[in-house]
């Protein structure tokens, strides 16, 4: 019997070719997180962030409240100036005058000004220092400007409260009183406060 020996197949050469289907597996990106969870973490962040910001805000209302007299005492410089500027007004004694330059001498020294001191130079001025015709004289401008920035403001916007002391956020002499650092707004020039005594400390000295 003639038997015929057939050579073994031969392999082709091997071919390295990803598929398409492992190719676009392989490269596929990780699933986004579901919907709800995505809702559920920014609830998170949310009533995370809600007590800080209830925080800050009342910290800032009460810091407004806190240095009122600081203000009011700026202020009184201003209206002292006015009165003394005015030849019909009574003008200021030499030991008046003496006992206001001590007191504005310290607060251009003082780089924060404590509502507690502010305080208690306002009431020494007003009480010790000044004569009844003179406080008189003062609370009358007093009356004036609180009544003229009220008319000037819009109704609900809180100008008139007579606080002068700017935004309840972002980096104004609230920001960096709450903070504890610098606060002596009677020495801004740029605002009516800082004008008037600055005037009535050139007058004196």
């Amino acid at each position: 019997m003639n038997h015929t020996y057939m050579d073994p197949p031969t392999r082709g050469p091997v071919s390295h070719t990803v598929p398409a289907a492992l190719a676009a597996r392989t490269t596929r990106r990780a699933p986004a997180l579901p919907a709800a969870f995505a809702i559920l973490l920014a609830a998170m962040f949310l009533a995370a962030a809600g007590p800080l910001s209830a925080q800050t805000t009342t910290e800032m209302q009460e810091a407004r409240q806190e240095t009122l007299v600081v203000y009011d005492l700026g202020r009184f410089f201003g209206y002292v100036e006015a009165m003394v500027a005015e030849d019909t007004s009574p003008a200021l004694t030499n030991e008046q005058a003496a006992e206001f330059l001590e007191i504005m001498t310290e607060i251009r020294e003082t780089e924060r000004i404590e509502p507690s001191w502010a305080e208690e130079r306002l009431t020494y001025l007003e009480l010790d220092v000044l004569t009844p015709a003179q406080l008189m004289e003062v609370d009358r401008r007093a009356i004036e400007w609180q009544n003229t920035r009220e008319s000037t403001s819009e109704p609900g916007s809180g100008a008139g409260s007579g606080s002068g002391s700017g935004s309840s956020g972002g980096s104004g002499p609230l920001s960096t009183y709450v903070a504890g650092g610098a606060f002596n707004p009677i020495l801004d020039e740029t605002k009516p406060i800082g004008e008037g005594f600055a005037a009535l400390y050139e007058r004196l000295r």
